[in-house]
């Protein structure tokens, strides 16, 4: 702010006859030049903010100078909530310049009809004046000063209101030095006084490589204090599609309004268990700028940040902490987090209260069941001089039952699934022994009792272990597809099989091909049981008829199938050897 300049009473009367004159020059001037031809002018003319003139007599039009010495002709009022601060600027460049602003300008332009108005219906004033201040009734020492002849009011956000030197600077013929932390002021202030040149810079240019994760939190704190929901909406888009990796100390200064919305945007890319870490480092940051705002009655805030300048942290409510951590984005409690978010949900009774498979105390001792949750816990109950834990510790006496007793039964299932992992690993080992003799027993009769060459198959590295091993050609069998012209076409498809034991039942695993349009052919592999067959894997099609070469690798599995066959099989491949050489290797081969 300018301080107050004591100017004797005889230098008044002087500057204001001085006035007076000037005024009479630039209202002829007015009429004798265009807009256009002036703005023209005013470019060459005109001395930019901080540069002085070699001739002398000259005026700078400088908007921090004295309104006297500058000649300001324009008082702008710019009221942020909590008063209103005063800039002696000049139409010449805010209504008519190169940077001018089409807000200004109009405003000069209602006031100078109004006052032609008030001239045609009152023939008792006849002089020039255009509706002058009365510096006697102004209130404020630094309009006191001022011979303004036109005032202007503006109300905009405190936040818009701090940065408008930067923006009068520029209208005054200052180079640009945009930043993250200037750019969403200037963006707003650009679009409330019609400065479309300043609106280009910023939004066209400068905020669009700007504007990143890193920089995109500050983004949305600055754009929702000043209402600008456009680019805080870009911002919460950029932060959810990328929120696994964002640092959460960029989030502290985010109202829970705002981290409501981000949690909430449809384009969140987080799991539930990562987020969950997230809002609960999200919480401990707020729980800190609380204390540290306590402690000294302000916040360590970075100057750059929108909601600095000792703004208190906005309280935390039921609601916040109802949807912050809503069962709809966060099913499943990090076991990390779980014994803080049971703790802290302590502040909000109304959450902690529910009921339900979905509420968040539900959810809580869920993961506290977790093993990992559990280890910590007994290791604190045995040992709580070596393993503090005050999370625990802090805990009603009731709630440290309900801790205890879901514990208590999360041991009890973690205890029935490792029996029952093992009952199923001694059942398929079972099943893979069974398999592997009827293997080795189909092999040696189909060996003895053939005189020629063997045509077998190997499948190697299948999820399905009782499926791997060797297949034996069993002859043909026919199959009905459509052809070109929809007619049915039959034809004989070679068939190799393998007898097993899976799931504690009698199968025969299935190769065979199957013709996948006119000219390409692709394998299955299926399990046949009780006169059906079912596909588990297909291998990638390949040209030529049924009957050719086997792809050996990148073998799928078959979409509609069942959990549990991963991975396919690793190796498919064709094998022939004579009987002898079979036999041969097949008793080496068994125990």
């Amino acid at each position: 702010m300018i301080p107050t300049i004591a100017i004797p009473p005889s230098a008044k009367e002087a500057a204001k006859e001085t006035t007076e004159e000037m005024r009479k020059a630039f209202h002829s001037f007015y009429s004798q030049v265009s807009c256009t031809d002036l703005s023209s002018a005013i470019q060459a003319d005109c001395t930019p903010l901080g540069n002085g003139r070699d001739m002398e007599g000259a005026v700078t039009l400088d908007w921090r100078a004295d309104p006297f010495v500058s000649m300001s002709d324009l008082t702008l009022m710019v009221y942020d909530g909590s008063g209103g601060v005063p800039y002696h600027v000049h139409t010449l460049l805010l209504a008519h310049g190169g940077r001018k602003s089409g807000f200004v300008a109009e405003q000069i332009k209602n006031q100078q009809n109004r006052t032609n108005n008030t001239r045609s219906s009152s023939s008792s004033r006849s002089n020039h004046r255009i509706h002058r201040q009365n510096s006697n009734k102004s209130s404020n020492s630094n309009e006191s000063n001022s011979n303004a002849e036109y005032k202007v009011d503006i109300y905009v956000p405190a936040l818009a209101a701090r940065h408008m030197p930067l923006f009068l600077d520029y209208i005054y013929g200052s180079s640009l030095k945009l930043a993250t932390a200037t750019a969403p002021p200037l963006r707003y202030i650009s679009n409330r006084f019609d400065c479309r040149d300043l609106h280009k810079e910023v939004t066209t240019k400068f905020i669009p490589q700007d504007l990143e994760l890193g920089t995109a939190p500050q983004y949305c704190t600055m754009a929702d204090e000043l209402k600008d929901f456009e680019l805080r909406d870009k911002s919460i888009r950029i932060i959810a599609e990328r929120f696994e990796k964002i640092n959460v100390n960029l989030l502290k200064r985010m109202n829970p309004r705002m981290m409501r919305s981000l949690l909430q945007c449809d384009r969140l890319e987080c799991g539930s268990e990562s987020l969950s870490l997230k809002v609960a480092q999200y919480l401990r940051l707020r729980d800190d700028m609380t204390t540290e705002n306590h402690g000294d009655g302000s916040f360590n805030s970075t100057p750059t940040l929108a909601d600095g300048d000792n703004k208190q942290t906005t309280p935390l409510t039921d609601e916040d902490f109802y949807w912050l951590t809503h069962c709809q984005h966060m099913p499943k409690i990090s076991p990390k987090e779980s014994l803080f978010y049971f703790n802290y949900g302590t502040r909000f009774p109304q959450v902690m209260n529910e009921i339900g498979s979905g509420s968040l105390k539900s959810r809580c001792l869920a993961a506290c069941s977790d093993s990992s949750a559990m280890e910590k816990l007994t290791s604190h109950l045995e040992h709580s001089d070596l393993n503090p834990l005050e999370l625990y510790e802090k805990l009603e006496l009731e709630m440290k039952v309900q801790l205890l007793e879901s514990t208590l039964v999360g041991a009890k299932k973690l205890m029935d699934e490792k029996e029952n992992q093992f009952s199923h690993r001694n059942e398929g080992d079972r099943d893979i022994q069974l398999s592997d003799k009827i293997m080795y027993k189909n092999n040696k009769e189909s060996s003895m009792s053939s005189s020629n060459s063997v045509m077998k198959v190997v499948v190697l590295g299948s999820g399905v272990a009782p499926a791997n091993g060797v297949y034996l050609y069993k002859g043909t069998q026919t199959t009905t597809t459509n052809d070109a012209s929809g007619r049915r076409d039959p034809k004989s498809v070679i068939v190799y099989e393998k007898e097993a034991v899976w799931k504690q039942q009698r199968v025969t695993f299935v190769l065979y091909p199957a013709t996948s349009g006119q000219y390409y052919t692709q394998y299955k592999l299926g399990v046949r049981q009780n006169d059906q067959t079912k596909v588990l894997y297909n291998s990638p099609t390949v040209m030529g008829a049924s009957g050719g070469v086997i792809p050996e690798q990148a073998w799928g599995v078959e979409e509609d199938a069942a959990e549990g066959l991963h991975p396919p099989p690793q190796f498919v491949g064709r094998m022939e050897q004579p009987v002898s050489t079979w036999n041969k290797n097949l008793k080496h081969s068994l125990p």
